[in-house]
């Protein structure tokens, strides 16, 4: 029920646009369930009055859910929308920007941007406080284990119940959640973008779950990171090995110790046996943790994730986010937490980095003690690396455990919808055949036994309908992580290569060569994946094709006609978080301002997943995943003939991950693709190309260079 007052105002668009959400999502979800009501309201005032359904029913359609949808404002609202009432079908070569309305419009944009940045401030304060907080109670924990007040690691951590509030505003994400995670058990937390996977993981790393073990350590890696002023200097070595706590409290501990056992020695002192059996046990126990090859340890997990010797020397500051990324996993790795939590780990990792790190997870003897809650968009990765599935339902607002990984999980829901498909279908055919039943008696039937029965009948299907809604409710739950199709257009075949590259080789005046002797062909068929680490020549590769750089060696032969669209992986980002999914599209391509062409944008949004509702939603409402159907939108209405897609998985869910898959295969031109989703270049790539060590190489298949990495790694 919504109860609304005179005095709910709303302080901003944002609250207002969210509210007006809220609302018209019940009114939907009641839709269907009025209706059956209305129905049975109709028969049981049927058989107890002994009149007719259709004067009944009639009496219902004036009033109540009839004269909703009969609403004349929402007509004319409704026939507004068709004829484009958004304001967007009205595009003017050189707009007036001394206009009140374009001035007052640039105000609410530097409004809307300062806002945006004070928010970005914000958060990166919180994250630093809670980084710190987090080190504070790492650092209270060893110390009580060093000082036997403490047990060893946690076996299993129950929370008392909580909720989970949407930082956004709004309704909270999740309702009277307990978590309980058991030592041993690599947690797959899944759920589509925007249902609160992240909010659940920082909720967590900064003590707002309660009933937690007092002393548990807990280390978090989010996508991004802030740098600490504090670290900016310092090496990533020197990162990783502060992360070992223990180890720092027991070298602190040994120094106090030698630092007093000298004095006491040159005061003559007695206790000085003391202090020295002090050192020995803390000698000891630096000796079983192997104090001594930390660093060395340290650089080979810093070396797996991708380092060179010239970026294991650089301070902090020097290194861009994602490197800073690396490093803080090094560190949660190394410092082997009692509760390991990793939000898209794989983000800022070559393939290489990739499979190291699922090995790692998978199979060291070290995880299998520890707690690891991990998010993922690689089906590939979260299948090897996870026991159990915890699911946020956006829908029911609930967490659910699933015994099983991923491909588990997916194929125990295939069989529950099916299930539920039969189910309602049976009950359909019940429910017919007692309203038909009861229905043709008509009046001729009035003994007091038989209204009974018929009442009977009555009861027999409300207790229906009350089921089939609590089994509406679930199957809603089920269906919700279901992705939209997404098809991309292409601009058609070329008789020509798009580009040929000829003993083609590149480097810049102050370095060395990146490659030579690069022989390649794209063309409207390519389905072509580069490999490399970071640094190693692929988007240099990506720009000698689109003609943004010419080679130093050889010769690249390009279509001038051919048409190439680049997606990179920050290209949600490049949306106009102020308008409207379909105003952005007009300010992109604002053709002749026809309704025509206006029908053409609202159909290219409409075929990559975006519903004509989401169309006409400010941009900054959306999440990033949908903000990712607008982008590769606007990619397909250009028709291109070779799509280039540089890390396009990075900011989407699995399911989504899933449709652009599908979208790329069937898209009728060529593409070229730089990934490290093992999933996504399995489904797509039929060449690979590996980029490093100064050459470009063909590899037999993604799956035997996948295992040539594997076999390399060292147990």
């Amino acid at each position: 029920m919504i109860e609304w007052q005179s005095a709910n105002f709303v302080a901003s668009d944002e609250e207002g646009e969210a509210l007006a959400k809220v609302l018209w999502e019940k009114i939907s979800l009641s839709g269907a369930s009025g209706e059956r009501k209305a129905e049975v309201v109709l028969l049981k005032n049927a058989v107890l009055l002994g009149g007719e359904e259709k004067k009944e029913e009639a009496k219902m359609k004036g009033d109540g859910l009839g004269s909703l949808m009969q609403d004349p404002m929402l007509k004319r609202r409704g026939a507004a929308s068709a004829a484009g009432a958004y304001g967007t079908n009205v595009v003017n070569d050189e707009p007036d920007v001394h206009s009140k309305a374009a001035q007052a419009r640039a105000r609410a944009d530097a409004k809307a941007e300062e806002k945006r940045r004070k928010a970005a401030e914000e958060q990166t304060r919180e994250h630093l406080a809670m980084e710190a907080e987090l080190a504070r109670r790492r650092r209270e924990t060893a110390r009580a284990r060093i000082d036997g007040n403490a047990g060893g690691s946690v076996s299993v951590i129950e929370s008392e119940s909580f909720e989970l509030p949407n930082p956004g505003g709004g309704e909270n994400l999740l309702e009277d959640v307990t978590l309980r995670l058991v030592a041993g058990h690599r947690y797959g937390l899944i759920g589509r973008n925007g249902k609160g996977k992240s909010t659940l993981l920082r909720w967590m790393a900064s003590g707002r779950v309660k009933g937690l073990p007092p002393h548990l350590s807990m280390h978090y890696v989010a996508q991004e990171l802030p740098l600490a002023v504090i670290n900016e200097d310092v090496r990533p070595v020197d990162m990783v090995l502060r992360a070992d706590v223990e180890r720092e409290l027991l070298l602190e501990d040994l120094a106090r110790l030698e630092e007093e056992s000298a004095e006491a020695e040159a005061a003559g002192k007695s206790d000085a046996i003391g202090a020295a059996e002090k050192m020995a046990e803390t000698l000891e126990r630096l000796q079983v943790i192997d104090a001594d090859g930390a660093e060395g340890r340290a650089r080979a997990m810093l070396v797996a994730l991708g380092f060179s010797e010239e970026l294991l020397e650089r301070p902090m500051k020097a290194l861009s986010g994602g490197w800073r990324v690396r490093v803080a996993l090094a560190s949660a790795l190394f410092a082997s937490p009692d509760v390991l939590m990793l939000d898209e780990p794989t983000n800022h990792l070559a393939i290489d980095g990739v499979l190291w790190l699922q090995r790692t997870l998978a199979t060291s003897s070290v995880w299998k003690s520890r707690i690891v809650v991990v998010v993922s968009h690689d089906r590939t990765f979260t299948d090897a690396v996870c026991s159990d599935m915890l699911h946020i339902s956006g829908t029911a607002r609930r967490l659910t455990l699933h015994r099983g990984n991923y491909e588990a999980f997916e194929a125990k829901r295939k069989e529950m919808q099916e299930a539920y498909a039969k189910s309602s279908e049976l009950r359909e055919q019940r429910r017919a055949k007692l309203l038909e039943y009861t229905r043709r008696q008509g009046k001729a039937y009035t003994f007091q036994g038989t209204i009974a029965a018929k009442m009977q009948r009555v009861k027999q299907i409300e207790k229906s309908d009350a089921e089939a809604a609590e089994e509406a409710e679930e199957l809603a739950y089920l269906e919700e992580d279901e992705e939209r199709e997404l098809k991309l257009n292409g601009g058609g075949a070329l008789q020509l290569p798009v580009a040929r590259f000829r003993d083609v080789g590149f480097g810049y005046p102050s370095g060395k060569n990146l490659f030579s002797h690069v022989e390649m062909c794209v063309d409207g068929a390519s389905r072509i994946c580069l490999l490399g680490e970071n640094g190693a020549g692929k988007t240099t590769l990506v720009k000698l094709l689109m003609g943004l750089l010419e080679p130093t060696q050889g010769v690249v032969e390009r279509d001038g006609g051919a048409r190439i669209a680049l997606v990179n992986q920050h290209h949600a980002d490049q949306i106009d978080l102020n308008l409207t999914p379909l105003h952005w599209m007009h300010s992109q391509f604002p053709g002749d301002g026809s309704y025509q062409h206006e029908q053409d944008l609202i159909a290219s949004l409409a075929q990559c997943g975006v519903p004509f509702k989401q169309q006409t939603t400010r941009a900054s409402n959306l999440s990033g995943g949908q903000r990712s159907r607008v982008a590769f939108a606007a990619v397909s209405y250009r028709r291109p003939h070779v799509l280039i897609l540089d890390e396009p998985t990075n900011n989407l869910d699995l399911e989504s991950v899933e449709a652009l898959s599908q979208a790329v295969e069937a898209f009728p031109g060529g593409v070229v693709l730089v990934s490290h989703d093992q999933t996504f270049v399995s489904a797509v790539a039929k060449e690979v190309w590996v980029v490093g060590g100064g050459q470009v190489r063909r590899a037999e298949s993604f799956n035997a260079y996948r295992k040539s990495i594997l076999k390399s790694f060292k147990d």
